[in-house]
């Protein structure tokens, strides 16, 4: 069966400043749709429009550490929008990449599945 080298992570926590918490996200989609190697940058909120969900997928370890870059120009701005209670990585990261991350909730790399 095929795999692949993609990296995905997933963030949730709670609104906290909508405003603030928008003009993150506008920004960072924005600077995210154009990187090579962003495969998917989706942002979700929970009925109660304060719990947030996001999923974002890049195609390899090189492409996650490049949207770490574009991320530390936005950081300020997204915590003052929004707590950042967990941050989970998946796939077979690099060394790099895992320095990079050492502060996620976890870490997981891959052990079974398949794409197609």
């Amino acid at each position: 069966m095929k795999l692949n080298k993609n990296i995905a992570w997933t963030v949730d926590g709670k609104i906290i400043n909508k405003a603030k918490y928008n003009e993150a996200m506008k920004k960072i989609t924005t600077a995210t749709f154009n990187e090579e190697g962003s495969l998917n940058h989706e942002w979700y909120v929970a009925e109660d429009q304060e719990s947030i969900h996001i999923y974002e997928r890049y195609q390899d370890s090189d492409a996650a550490l490049a949207h770490l870059n574009v991320w530390s120009q936005f950081a300020a701005l997204f915590l003052e929008g929004a707590t950042m209670d967990t941050f989970n990585v998946y796939g077979n990261v690099t060394p790099e990449l895992k320095s990079a991350v050492a502060g996620a909730t976890s870490i997981m790399s891959r052990y079974g599945g398949f794409v197609k």
